[in-house]
C-alpha cells in the first residue's frame, strides 16, 4: 500500500486510540494516551501495559481492519520506555528520569555501510573528489539527526 493511501486511511487512529478508554475526558486523561503519527508510521504511548494490550491494541486492529489494513506483528511490540524503541531512524528511550532520543544503531550502520561503499568504491580517486562524494551523504544524515541527542 502506497504511503499516501495508508496516510488517508489512518485519518482517525485517534480519535479511535482515545474512544477505547472511554468517552469521558477524564478516562482519556488518567490513561494518558498518545498517537504519534508520520505517513504510514505510528506510536501509542500510555500509562500502563494492560490498558494498551487490553483496550488500545483491539481498537487499533478493529480499526484498521475497517480499512482493509493490519498491523505488522514483526514491528508491532508494547514496551516500556526505559527498554526503548525505535521511531523513524531514532531510539526513544528514557535513562534514568531522562528521555533522550538517539539516532537508533540500525540508522548509524546504514551510514557506516554507505560511506565505506564510497570510499572503496572510489580508491583511485583524489582527496578532494572522495570529499565530495561523501559531503551531501554525511550532510543529510546529520541533518536528519540534528534535533537528537547523538
Amino acid at each position: 500500500i502506497s504511503p499516501v493511501i495508508a496516510n488517508m486511511a489512518l485519518d482517525g487512529l485517534e480519535a479511535a486510540v482515545h474512544a477505547s478508554v472511554g468517552a469521558s475526558r477524564y478516562a482519556r486523561k488518567y490513561a494518558k494516551l498518545n498517537v504519534i503519527r508520520y505517513a504510514d508510521d505510528f506510536v501509542v504511548t500510555g500509562a500502563s501495559k494492560e490498558v494498551l494490550e487490553s483496550r488500545v491494541l483491539p481498537a487499533v486492529k478493529a480499526f484498521m481492519a475497517v480499512r482493509g489494513l493490519e498491523l505488522s506483528e514483526e514491528k508491532t511490540r508494547i514496551t516500556n520506555i526505559a527498554d526503548g524503541f525505535d521511531f523513524l531512524g531514532q531510539n526513544v528511550r528514557k535513562y534514568g528520569g531522562k528521555l533522550l532520543i538517539k539516532p537508533a544503531r540500525k540508522s548509524t550502520k546504514s551510514l557506516l555501510d554507505k560511506v565505506r561503499a564510497i570510499i572503496k568504491g572510489h580508491t583511485s580517486v583524489t582527496q578532494e573528489v572522495l570529499i565530495h562524494k561523501l559531503n551531501p551523504v554525511i550532510r543529510g544524515w546529520a541533518m536528519y539527526h540534528r534535533h537528537v541527542v547523538a
